[in-house]
């Protein structure tokens, strides 16, 4: 018999009863409903199309003995807390558990994007009601899942195979993947010659890359059409194994001097914290890690109390989390990489939901990775410190760079060398975002050319020609296919995980 005064406390995930029990009494009974407990009835998709898209949810399969078992808790309890996870989806799961459990108790909602227990403590003190706009969203976004899903699903039956299954998010990321191949096979190869020339300045070598011959600009690979392999500018040189190794024979000996030489100064600003879809991305670049691995891994931190809610799309960070991001960037960079006041980040999702918070370690002051390293699976350590480095890095001061642009010429021929000089790392001290572009250097390379001016005289050492082909478009990778439906408004950022898994899977 539950003694008196009993509340029962219902989460999505088993793992989190655990965590929730370090900060709970005796008199809080914690039970899990493990995810969704409904789903739309299979029989004519749930939906009843002529009446108002009126639907019909019943209880899944799976599901039954952990409402049978919550309904027996219910009898001998005098609170109901619904704390499943603060997004649409959690929503669905208070709203469906109270269709079927009927309690005859005060039901309260219990929101907390952290499971510390300053969070806990303060989301009983703020309870609120069931949120019925967040959950017709979801079930909006359910029917359309069937509705859709069901048509394609039928056209594949009949064109390819029975038994298979599109999807709302499915079948359009396929079909980028598809339109991409298509791209691919209308590519035409074109092979170009480069000449790159080594020059000494001030006793320091330095390399340049051949840009125009005259009026003519020399072509690379951007100068091609993807489709025909035709110059898209006629004023274009393009070079071939005979011109480039001709030309690298008879120029060699000329009277190079630095015709241009500009200097820029710049500025690079720090990237806003994680999202749920840049986590991902983030982490199958710098981690080599897949989605699915990525939103595992967060889900443990989550769920043992290091980190926020990982699915979220808003790059807002509470007031509590800057707090202890300036105090980080105090303590161990020094009060020059903070800037004077916090930085504010706006979301390029449409419809974020700015309530909720980036995804960052959880708590008024960041566990260090390196203090948890112990404690947690290697994939799990790897991804709390790409969190925090990120988190921090937001709130850091803007890099501070020296970019310069050098034309050598002999009056005809000019070749061209760019470098980078980092005047000042700021936020680059913690964090520097990855590529999906495998050739691509990251954006903290720095490349420093010899000190010169205009008009001085260059010595050129050598000159080599160089054989490229014009490349197709890159396939996606799972990262480039995250971003490219979240540009598109494809999807939820929390879906594409598992998205990734059933398009390789299938």
């Amino acid at each position: 018999m539950a003694d008196k005064n009993t509340k029962l406390v219902i989460v999505e995930s088993p793992s989190k009863i655990k965590t929730l029990k370090k900060f709970l009494d005796k008199n809080y009974i914690i039970e899990a409903s493990v995810g969704h407990i409904c789903d739309l009835s299979k029989k004519d998709m749930g939906i009843d199309i002529e009446n108002d898209f009126k639907t019909t949810y019943e209880v899944s399969p799976d599901s039954k003995k952990v409402v049978s078992n919550l309904r027996k808790v219910m009898k001998n309890v005098d609170e109901l807390y619904l704390a499943t996870d603060p997004d649409r989806e959690g929503e669905a799961i208070s709203w469906h558990l109270i269709e079927q459990l009927k309690p005859k108790v005060p039901v309260k909602r219990l929101v907390f994007n952290e499971i510390t227990k300053t969070a806990i403590l303060d989301a009983f003190k703020n309870t609120r009601e069931l949120n019925i706009s967040l959950f017709k969203s979801q079930e909006t976004r359910r029917i359309l899942d069937r509705l859709f899903g069901f048509m394609v699903s039928k056209k594949l039956w009949f064109n390819v195979k029975g038994g298979l299954s599109a999807g709302r998010v499915q079948s359009p990321a396929v079909k980028i993947l598809v339109d991409r191949e298509k791209e691919r096979s209308k590519f035409v190869k074109r092979e170009y010659w480069s000449i790159s020339a080594d020059f000494l300045s001030n006793k320091e070598l330095f390399s340049t890359i051949l840009t125009s011959i005259g009026p003519k600009k020399v072509a690379t690979g951007k100068s091609f059409k993807k489709e025909t392999g035709e110059l898209i500018q006629k004023n274009t040189i393009q070079l071939d194994k005979n011109k480039a190794g001709n030309l690298s024979k008879s120029i060699k000996s000329h009277k190079w001097t630095v015709s241009s030489l500009e200097q820029k100064p710049g500025v690079q600003n720090p990237y806003p914290p994680f999202i749920t879809s840049t986590l991902q991305q983030e982490g199958i670049r710098k981690l080599r890690m897949s989605s699915q691995q990525v939103m595992a891994a967060a889900q443990r931190l989550y769920e043992n109390g290091y980190i926020t809610y990982m699915r979220t799309d808003s790059v807002n960070l509470s007031n509590e989390a800057i707090t202890a991001a300036r105090s980080a960037i105090s303590s161990m960079y020094g009060d020059e990489y903070m800037p004077k006041s916090p930085r504010q980040y706006k979301s390029k999702v449409k419809n974020a939901q700015e309530a909720h918070e980036a995804i960052r370690p959880a708590g008024s002051s960041f566990i260090l990775p390196d203090d948890l390293k112990s404690k947690l699976e290697v994939i799990e350590y790897k991804l709390y410190d790409l969190i925090w480095k990120r988190t921090v890095a937001s709130q850091m001061s803007s890099a501070k760079l020296q970019k310069t642009l050098v034309i050598v010429s002999d009056g005809k021929h000019k070749f061209s060398a760019s470098g980078k000089m980092i005047e000042f790392p700021g936020f680059m001290r913690a964090y520097v975002e990855g590529s999906d572009d495998p050739n691509a250097q990251l954006d903290d390379k720095e490349k420093k050319l010899p000190q010169m001016t205009i008009g001085d005289l260059l010595d050129c050492k050598s000159l080599d020609p160089k054989q490229h082909f014009t490349k197709p478009a890159n396939r996606f990778t799972e990262a480039s296919l995250v971003k490219e439906l979240e540009s598109l408004g494809i999807g939820r950022p929390s879906t594409y995980a598992s998205i990734m898994k059933r398009i390789q899977d299938k």
